[in-house]
């Protein structure tokens, strides 16, 4: 591996942290109050869920070339014109809200814009990690990136629903601007190990060469690969989404509670990934890929719950609780099951494909969100008054993926093991 660090905590790796921070609690209050906002303007969980599904497709179909980008081009550079870039559509989505009243379609090409930023950013960010600690240090390593983005995601929504309710829409976004032009400052000085490869001729080229020399990369030299991509997309269909589209469905809507309770559990569920983060770096001797089918088989067993509280229409606060704590562990073992992930794919794959294996994974991962939340959006409101059906509907598509995983996993932890 191309690094000269000897320890977790360098320089550059502490930086490159410290810009996720800023940069990710940004993107978490946004992600948050936008599609929120188009839930309270238009009441519709349909309507919301298509929001969701539609804001995904762009981060799913930018992060292959995202993966590109970032095996050919300077990591740190890449991330500073991306902030930038965020920066700009941030202020002329502000400007554009002052002729338009933050219409929903301008909100929607403002949430699908930042999410093509997105869409390169988040390889590049992650696949710079192995550039910059040792390769013993790499689990701990993504657990600790890992822990950054649901610690942001933890606290953003939190912020940004009391923020939404004091302010309103226009503060918050121009107080996000100014998170990320600070990020890109700080881009500046961090330093990734970068080796200069020969360009193809003409940026079609290269996408393509890249692209299909990573596909045969995929299937004949480590078709495992594929397999791992395979689960996380069909099981990325099914709980996750539904936690997604579900939460604030349920919390504002179907339990009728305010948007600030829906801030706490949102932070709750985020907290679940910190532990998750925490116990994947921390026991990672213990907590190995193998075993990872029980962690996907425990998600579909605490999807259940939520809907048990509602078939047996428990009182409100209760139900709450109940979603609420359901989601969080359903974040924890799904954080987890991502990190080793992560971990055995940057250790097995070459240098010059670590970006675009990442972006492979995230990628199928990212375009079964928009499917999933589709699903769960329309479900949700053509049963309204029995939201346990939809609970029930992702419990079973968890179970049927944990259970069909389990070879899968075992086959990896073979694999990655010494």
């Amino acid at each position: 591996m191309e690094t000269s660090a000897k320890k977790l905590w360098n320089r550059d790796f502490s930086l490159l942290m410290a810009v996720q921070v800023l940069a990710l609690f940004g993107n978490s209050i946004l992600s948050f109050i936008l599609p929120l906002h188009i839930l309270n303007v238009s009441g519709s969980p349909a309507l919301f869920g298509t929001v969701l599904a539609l804001a995904s497709i762009p981060f799913a179909v930018m992060t292959p070339i995202g993966g590109v980008v970032a095996d050919r081009g300077k990591k740190q550079r890449i991330m500073f014109w991306l902030d930038v870039a965020t920066t700009c559509v941030i202020v002329l989505f502000v400007i554009a809200s002052g002729f338009f009243g933050a219409a929903v379609p301008i909100v929607i090409v403002k949430v699908m814009a930042l999410n093509v930023i997105q869409g390169i950013y988040t390889p590049t960010a992650m696949s710079a990690i192995r550039f910059l600690v040792p390769e013993d240090k790499l689990v701990p390593a993504n657990a600790a990136g890992s822990m950054v983005f649901t610690l942001s995601n933890a606290v953003g929504p939190v912020i940004g629903s009391i923020l939404y309710v004091a302010v309103g829409l226009s503060p918050v976004l121009i107080g996000s601007a100014a998170l990320f032009a600070l990020t890109a400052a700080m881009d500046l000085f961090i330093r990734v190990p970068f080796k200069k490869r020969e360009q193809p001729a003409g940026v079609a080229q290269m996408l393509k060469s890249d692209l299909s020399r990573a596909v045969r990369f995929g299937v004949r030299e480590m078709p495992i690969l594929g397999k791992i991509t395979l689960i996380m997309f069909l099981f990325s269909i099914s709980s996750v989404a539904m936690v997604i589209v579900g939460l604030p469905v349920l919390v504002t809507r179907t339990l009728e509670l305010h948007m600030e309770l829906l801030g706490i559990s949102q932070g709750v569920m985020m907290g679940g990934g910190v532990l998750g983060g925490i116990i994947a770096g921390s026991f990672e001797k213990r907590v190995t890929i193998r075993q990872a089918h029980r962690l996907l088989a425990v998600c579909a067993l605490f999807t259940a719950p939520m809907g048990l509280a509602f078939l047996f229409a428990v009182p409100v606060f209760a139900a709450y609780i109940v979603i609420t704590l359901s989601a969080a562990v359903i974040m924890l073992t799904t954080q987890i099951v991502f990190i080793q992930i992560l971990a055995f794919v940057q250790i097995k794959t070459p240098t010059e494909f670590v970006g675009k294996a990442v972006a492979v994974v995230m990628a199928f991962s990212f375009v079964a969100y928009p499917i999933g939340q589709l699903l769960f959006g329309v479900l949700l409101e053509r049963f309204y008054a029995f939201p346990w059906i939809a609970m029930f509907v992702a419990a079973f598509m968890s179970g049927i993926v944990a259970l069909w995983s389990r070879g899968s996993f075992r086959k990896i932890g073979e694999d990655s093991s010494p």
